[in-house]
């Protein structure tokens, strides 16, 4: 073991449960109550990096679209947002630089990068590649920029979640 190894080591941590759910069994049809609403999951994947693992729910209310994800950091909550809210055009961008800022403005908000990276997602043995850029503000907001193919953009705006915010699980 080298001196570096003992950095990559990565801390174990228990599986997050939802009220005797393990996030991962959801199901489609499985039903939550998150954010004072009632969310249905509608369909489930993940994004594989290789070795690490980040598992994808996309939930539905009656007004809204979601996704849960959860990594080994955490649970996340996300909804699509307008690419418009964004200060820079991304195909342009990407056609003059190799990569995303390190900073970028969104709806008036200054965002720093925090992670990025090229994934799988998979979802129902089909798997598509997509980059995936991951930033936060200085107020902890959360924001994801994916890109499915050249001019193929996502943005979406979330947050952390705890794992008591998620006040129900259903299963259908």
């Amino acid at each position: 073991m080298g001196i570096f190894d003992f950095f990559k080591k990565k801390k174990e941590k228990p599986d997050i449960q939802l009220v005797g759910h393990s996030l991962e069994n959801l199901k489609i049809g499985d039903v939550i109550e998150l954010d004072g609403e009632v969310w249905e999951v509608k369909s489930r994947g993940y994004y594989d990096y290789g070795d690490d693992r980040e598992w994808d729910f996309k939930i539905c209310s009656p007004t809204r679209e979601g996704f849960l994800n959860k990594d080994e950091d955490g649970l996340y909550f996300f909804v699509k947002d307008d690419l418009k809210k964004l200060s820079l055009d991304l195909i342009s961008y990407l056609k003059s630089h190799d990569d995303l800022p390190s900073d970028i403005i969104f709806d008036n908000k200054k965002y720093k990068l925090v992670f990025s990276s090229a994934a799988y997602y998979v979802k129902e043995g089909h798997r598509s590649p997509v980059i995936i850029w991951d930033f936060e503000s200085e107020d902890g907001k959360l924001l994801e920029i994916l890109q499915w193919g050249d001019e193929d953009f996502e943005i979406y705006s979330g947050r952390r979640l705890e794992e008591w915010e998620i006040e129900n699980v259903f299963s259908r």
